[in-house]
């Protein structure tokens, strides 16, 4: 049997109240989606696409958790992380 296919989101360090059809709005999709926050990523360090070492093994510890969750995709909840 074929499982249903799961999206993994690394998400910014910061909160919002997201309105639906956002990323970051569990309701936007017809499937399971797994999100995991990278502490200390901020929308600022994001955009000038530089982390600090501290972040970086946040960052790297965030996918890793997403992989082991078998989802079948990782995407960011920000477009300035296409620099990572």
């Amino acid at each position: 049997k074929q499982q249903a296919p799961t999206l993994g989101i690394v998400r910014l360090d910061y909160n919002y109240p997201p309105s639906a059809g956002d990323v970051d709005y569990p309701g936007s999709f017809d499937y399971d989606v797994v999100y995991r926050v990278v502490p200390g990523l901020t929308f600022e360090m994001a955009q000038s696409g530089k982390m600090t070492y501290t972040v970086q093994k946040e960052f790297e510890a965030a996918i890793k958790y997403l992989e082991d969750k078998k989802v079948s995709g990782i995407t960011g909840d920000c477009g300035f992380m296409m620099a990572f």
